[in-house]
């Protein structure tokens, strides 16, 4: 093996730490300025907690089951509205205002109760936004 060949491919430490944060510069300015393209209220929304409660409040105490009867809206925090939507095979029950495009959605499937000896699958979607 000849001499050279131990330092073969090799670069200098300094060229290669340049090349490190020049990426990590550009990465960091892509990632700010897709930051400032995309929509934040969509993401803000707090879709999870508005649906839990939902399905809290739709439901009677110490059950399950959904009634559509007991469907609100009103379990939305102060500052957001909401579109809160039931869905049992074809009938759907729908409380609050018709949503924007840019609404943040969740979903959960749940048990419904369409009369007292018949329930149903079913889904819960709620629609946020501010």
């Amino acid at each position: 093996m000849s001499r050279s060949s131990a330092r073969r491919a090799q670069v200098e430490p300094l060229p290669v730490l340049v090349a490190v944060a020049v990426v990590c510069l550009a990465v960091g300015a892509f990632a700010t300025v897709r930051a400032d393209v995309l929509p934040v209220a969509a993401s803000d929304a707090p879709t999870e907690e508005v649906l839990a409660d939902a399905v809290d409040a739709a439901s009677p105490p110490d059950d399950v089951v959904v009634e559509p009867a007991r469907l609100t809206a009103s379990v939305v925090p102060a500052g957001y509205e909401a579109n809160v939507t039931l869905t049992a095979g074809n009938r759907e029950w729908t409380i609050g205002e018709r949503p924007p495009p840019e609404a943040a959605r969740a979903s959960q499937r749940v048990p419904v109760r369409l009369a007292d000896d018949r329930t149903r699958p079913g889904r819960l979607a709620v629609e946020v936004w501010s």
